[in-house]
């Protein structure tokens, strides 16, 4: 017996197929944030295959905001460890005065 609705897989490609004109007319910056979006769609795959819908944007756009609040996330850390690190050298130059 055939499959009567396509995979999950099948039907991202298939929308990322159709966005390659958008894809081409976006600046070189652009383009690599897009592609860093579509990167965080097809790395959640399995999840997205979890949802029974027909239309594939939705599990698509979660994808992608996952992996934008990924990376805000370890920005974040980054940005507390950076701080903890400034303070503990400036610690240290108050020990020294």
């Amino acid at each position: 017996m055939g499959r009567t609705v396509p995979t999950w897989r099948g039907r991202v490609e298939q929308e990322i197929e159709i966005l390659v004109p958008y894809r081409r007319a976006l600046s070189h910056e652009d383009r690599c944030r897009f592609d860093a979006m579509l990167h965080d769609v097809r790395m959640r795959r399995a999840a997205g295959g979890m949802l029974p819908a027909h239309e594939a944007w939705r599990p698509m756009l979660l994808s992608m905001i996952l992996g934008a609040h990924e990376r805000i996330q370890a920005l974040e850390e980054r940005i507390v460890s950076l701080q903890q690190h400034i303070l503990s050298l400036d610690g240290v130059n108050h020990d020294q005065h």
